[in-house]
């Protein structure tokens, strides 16, 4: 079985840091998903869970070095090595990163195909949430639907054991139950990412993957590190689901 995990981590790492398409490609074959959006980075894909208590799961297709963003950069493929533990890009001539953020959290999501919760793929998150926004923005049927789920979760942090919420009205029910599951603390409110824009009514956290130094040609992951974010929320998930609402008021409008 591990050598199945590890295999599928390797395929995503694998992929071209320069386009999301390989990404995409790879869930627009599974059963029940459906793409939207053909502009580069203003997409996203969604496959709906089969669970009565599903929780919505979210990672991103793109990496800092999408060639939409960076045109001249060399579109070499994508070479990696596992060493001491860690992933890393040995392509030195590609002068960009390993891509881990976020195709660690991709194949993540890709393992729990299966799981019975929801899947949503975003584009364009390095660059200010541009699928996130493009989804609240033009499809108010499917933010509704999201949110209506149990809560979130996010694959796209750095570090081995930690959660955040950023400015998302969670409660404290929500992060005890976090910290008690899986073990993980919470770093704090700053910065953000996809979950800040599609938390509407319901709970979300991003969850440490084990990449370090991301957004550099340094980038690595820790192997040991992912497999537990990974086996950590398997488990959790493989149990009854309670719904975890935000403290804030909200009214039913999803077409702002």
């Amino acid at each position: 079985m591990n050598d199945e995990i590890r295999e599928t981590l390797e395929k995503f790492l694998s992929m071209s840091v320069k386009s999301s398409d390989e990404v995409f490609d790879a869930f627009e074959n599974l059963e029940g998903a459906k793409k939207y959006g053909e502009e580069p980075l203003k997409r996203f894909l969604y496959i709906p869970g089969t669970r009565k208590d599903r929780v919505l799961l979210v990672a991103h297709a793109d990496t800092v070095w999408d060639k939409n963003w960076i045109p001249k950069i060399n579109d070499i493929p994508q070479k990696i090595k596992f060493s001491g533990g860690k992933y890393f890009n040995i392509n030195s001539l590609a002068k960009c990163g390993l891509g881990a953020d976020d195709r660690a959290g991709c194949a993540i999501l890709y393992l729990l195909k299966n799981s019975g919760h929801s899947i949503l793929i975003v584009d364009g998150e390095e660059h200010g949430q541009l699928g996130s926004n493009y989804l609240k923005t033009n499809y108010p049927e499917i933010y509704k639907e999201i949110n209506e789920h149990q809560y979130m979760l996010q694959f796209d942090r750095r570090n081995k054991k930690d959660f955040k919420c950023y400015n998302i009205p969670v409660t404290k029910e929500f992060k005890k139950y976090l910290k008690e599951e899986i073990g993980y603390k919470d770093a704090g409110t700053k910065s953000k990412t996809d979950i800040v824009v599609l938390c509407d009514k319901i709970c979300g956290a991003n969850l440490s993957v084990g990449y370090y130094d991301e957004h550099t040609p340094y980038e690595t992951l820790c192997y040991k590190e992912w497999l537990n974010t990974y086996e950590k929320v398997s488990k959790m998930l493989n149990n009854k689901q309670l719904q975890f609402k935000t403290s804030k008021i909200f009214e039913d409008d999803y077409s702002m």
